[in-house]
């Protein structure tokens, strides 16, 4: 065995920081390498399947469908784990129990008004054809409650470091019954956007069942023994700022999608959905060191303990670029006959400079490391907002300016400028809250 894995195999059976961090990755990173073909594989397989005009449609309506979701589950996400991670760490049992019970029936009721809300509308404005964005909003609305819980669970094992069960449902079951469906689809000449949207509800209803499985086996057997209390005041007092924050950042990722939806055709948005899809490679790492460092920095922020605050990001932000690097380059250097070669001549002309200008933004957002996560985990959620805000106006005002005369790459260059405002925003605010410089250097 080299010096260099046996040090890495010392560590990663260490109980220091550093082997809880590698472990961590080894297991989530592991499912997202796992994942990575399963989604890739389903995303060209409706890019070619459905040709640019459907896949259009079926990306529109799932952009906004995420969007509608985000109030009644996701939303919810990062106020779950960081409460979660205090509850445990203080034994509060109680209060933990009270939690989950109060969220899931908000999520069950939200979801229940925010699908009514859709029926009225498509009633009054669907032409119930196959191709007709209302009719199908109105069957993806099927996926609410679903997408809701799905979050809710994954939220809790986080918060309780159980990051490999959190994500296991959404990261393998879910692309992977997808694929297979909508893979069968196709070869029975029956893919559409109708039947993808299907597809994807049959899915995201597997995820449900295998992560509840995995949350009633994880959850401590001290929650269901404890007497319910509940803390409405200051779960409310903190759910609008979540719930803002993560409405910020999922139009921050789905507002070019949503805006050439509505200024552009379907033959843009499925262009710059594959150019999406491309750089969102590029930030793989950083999601993932953000899916297993959130309750560590609560734990230390709530120890006091600053130096280790600052370890978690150095390390973290420098780990992801090093593995951001080799990914990026290609993308933008190459990314024409990358996508000629894997989705088809018909996206190759329009989606290269976008992948290239969204490649080089989302470098930038890892090499800043995980200054959004860091201010929402150590109690400084109006920071994180008001930096995301900031970024979504930006990006908003670019694309509505740019779109006209640039079409695709203009909301790509609106969105890589965006990025770059709110992640030196938040590293600024980190700098002022927590004392130290965040990124990698």
């Amino acid at each position: 065995m080299t010096p260099i894995l046996q040090r890495f195999y010392a560590l990663r059976r260490g109980n220091g920081l550093k082997a809880q961090l590698v472990r961590g990755a080894l297991g989530v990173g592991g499912l997202k390498l796992l994942s990575l073909p399963l989604t890739m594989v389903a995303s060209i397989l409706l890019a070619r399947g459905l040709g640019p005009d459907g896949y259009g449609q079926y990306t529109f309506v799932m952009a906004v469908i995420a969007l509608l979701a985000l109030p009644i589950g996701p939303g919810l996400g990062q106020l779950i784990t960081r409460e979660v991670a205090k509850y445990q760490h203080g034994e509060q049992w109680g209060l933990f129990r009270g939690l989950l019970r109060r969220t899931h029936q908000w999520a069950l009721v939200g979801s229940i008004l925010m699908a009514a809300i859709i029926a009225v509308l498509a009633a009054r404005n669907a032409s119930w054809g196959g191709d007709d964005r209302w009719s199908l909003l109105l069957l993806a609305t099927l996926m609410l409650p679903l997408l809701g819980l799905n979050a809710l669970r994954a939220s809790t094992l986080r918060g309780l470091r159980n990051v490999f069960y959190a994500q296991l449902p959404e990261l393998l079951a879910r692309p992977g019954l997808h694929l297979v469906i909508a893979g069968g689809l196709l070869l029975t000449g029956m893919l559409n956007p109708a039947t993808a949207l299907a597809s994807q509800i049959c899915a995201t209803g597997l995820a449900f069942l295998v992560g509840a499985m995995f949350l009633r086996r994880l959850r401590p057997a001290e929650v269901s023994q404890a007497r319910l209390d509940y803390r409405h005041g200051e779960w409310g007092r903190a759910l609008l700022p979540f719930t803002l924050l993560a409405a910020v950042g999922t139009l921050n990722g789905q507002i070019g999608i949503l805006a050439l939806g509505w200024l552009g055709t379907d033959e843009d948005v499925a262009a710059l959905q594959v150019a999406m899809k491309g750089s969102m490679l590029v930030v793989l790492s950083l999601t993932i060191v953000n899916m297993m460092i959130g309750p560590y920095i609560t734990r230390a922020y709530r120890e006091n303990d600053k130096l280790r605050l600052q370890q978690l990001s150095r390390q973290s932000a420098r780990a992801a670029l090093v593995v951001a690097m080799p990914i990026a380059l290609p993308l933008i250097l190459w990314g024409g006959p990358l996508i000629h070669l894997v989705y088809g001549e018909s996206y190759a002309d329009t989606a290269t400079w976008p992948l290239a200008i969204l490649g080089v933004g989302q470098l930038v957002n890892v090499a800043f490391g995980s200054v959004g996560l860091l201010l929402l985990m150590c109690g400084h959620e109006r920071d994180s907002l008001t930096g995301q805000v900031l970024g979504l106006c930006i990006n908003l005002t670019l694309a509505l300016v740019l779109i006209p005369r640039y079409g695709v790459t203009g909301v790509a260059l609106a969105t890589s400028v965006g990025i770059v405002v709110w992640n030196g925003f938040l590293a600024y605010r980190c700098v002022k809250r927590l004392g130290f410089r965040p990124s990698v250097i």
